[in-house]
């Protein structure tokens, strides 16, 4: 039985502060003028020197304090053995790199979900990004839908908005190898997507491969 429940949020932005680079597809580009021979303002030099602090990796949005590292992904699903129900939360955009395609901070199915058949599995979803992002779960890389409806944050397609957050649950009844993905147009090739695998018995885990 497919149990499907979506809601959404507000949450904060956090990586609003740091400069991002993505894929073609989500890159931003500010032109203007060029500077005179031999003059360049003093605003003009302090936007200069904070561009080059930024792309060389030296911001870290959470602590202000270099390129920062991702979390433990542990503490980002919480298991209830009794009930066989699992909460995980998935960030978009986590602020720890200076590369904004991830989840939890980890990109390119660095992570991944394992869930046991039968368990009742809600997917918290925040957009932390500068551009919008989804959650869905997908059969392959070249999937444009989830597996079932419902199975996604709102309109996968269309994203959620940088600062806002959605839930949904799902139940996987048989064992498989999916994908937990954004399915906004260039995401996922930019590395938005978990390895999320469906087994026989055991708990719910939430790893990260280096």
């Amino acid at each position: 039985m497919l149990i499907a429940k979506v809601s959404t949020a507000s949450t904060g932005n956090d990586s609003a502060s740091c400069f991002h680079i993505s894929s073609d597809s989500h890159q931003s580009t500010a032109r203007g003028g060029g500077l005179r021979s031999g003059f360049m303002s003093t605003r003009s030099l302090l936007l200069a020197a904070t561009f080059a602090l930024l792309v060389t990796g030296a911001c870290d949005p959470v602590t202000g304090t270099g390129a920062g590292t991702p979390p433990d992904p542990r503490q980002y699903l919480k298991v209830d053995s009794t009930t066989q129900t699992a909460v995980v939360t998935l960030i978009a955009g986590y602020p720890a790199t200076d590369y904004q395609f991830n989840y939890d901070g980890y990109g390119n199915g660095t992570l991944m979900l394992k869930v046991p058949v039968g368990w009742q599995v809600t997917v918290q979803c925040a957009n932390h990004s500068t551009v919008p992002n989804s959650c869905a779960v997908v059969s392959s890389a070249t999937a444009t839908e989830p597996v079932q409806p419902g199975w996604s944050t709102p309109d996968p397609q269309r994203g959620l908005d940088p600062g806002q957050s959605a839930s949904f649950t799902f139940n996987p009844t048989a064992a498989g190898v999916y994908r937990i993905a954004s399915l906004v147009r260039g995401s996922e090739a930019s590395g938005m997507w978990l390895d999320l695998e469906v087994v026989q018995g055991g708990k719910p885990t939430l790893t990260a491969s280096q």
